[in-house]
């Protein structure tokens, strides 16, 4: 009895299963060339503007097949995929290159198309909006201290009066120190109320 269970303790052991089973006798890479596209008579065409509709045609928008997916056709019954090596991700640095890393990337990214659109268009229009409008010129982080010194109610108070005008003084200042004061079409007229801050 402790005979049979030694062996049986040991069999596993002595003769452990190569990693990736059969498919251990080289690299083993785990997608194929056309991965993750299949069979184009399984699952439709693939690729723009190679889909079931096309919006070039009002008259005739429907130029190819359904598109079939597995939970309507009941599954893929030749599959293209051998699970057994896909899943196995031993070999996958030396036999997966960059570029293919890079496309299946982007592939698992498909399906947020809409949401990343839904976020950047907005954000991009704000961004650009802000870029077009904003002064081209460092901001003034110092003054002189006798510049300081002629108002310093102002400067030290003047933002939690009226933040609008303080905002307004300092672009006024900085149009002066930078040499467009004149220039400006947003500074001059009705756009500073009378105001002529140096």
């Amino acid at each position: 009895m402790a005979g049979m269970l030694r062996r049986a303790a040991l069999r596993p052991l002595q003769a452990l299963p190569r990693r990736g089973s059969d498919l251990a006798h080289g690299p083993i890479k785990p997608i194929g060339p056309n991965f993750p596209l299949t069979s184009e008579k399984t699952m439709g065409p693939h690729g723009w503007m190679r889909g079931s509709y096309t919006i070039l045609s009002l008259n005739n928008p429907i130029v190819g097949p359904m598109y079939r997916p597995p939970w309507v056709v009941g599954g893929i019954h030749n599959p293209t995929i051998d699970p057994v090596k896909h899943f196995n991700t031993q070999n996958r640095f030396e036999t997966v290159t960059f570029a293919e890393y890079v496309k299946c990337f982007f592939y698992t990214c498909l399906p947020a198309r809409a949401q990343l659109f839904m976020i950047m268009v907005p954000v991009m229009c704000v961004v650009i909006v802000s870029w077009i409008e904003q002064r081209r010129e460092p901001m003034e982080i110092f003054m002189d201290r006798e510049t300081y010194w002629k108002d310093p109610n102002s400067y030290m108070y003047g933002v939690y009066f009226d933040h609008h005008h303080f905002s307004h003084m300092l672009c006024h200042r900085r149009a002066h120190k930078w040499g467009y004061a004149g220039k400006d079409i947003t500074l001059e007229g009705d756009h500073h109320d009378g105001d002529n801050h140096h």
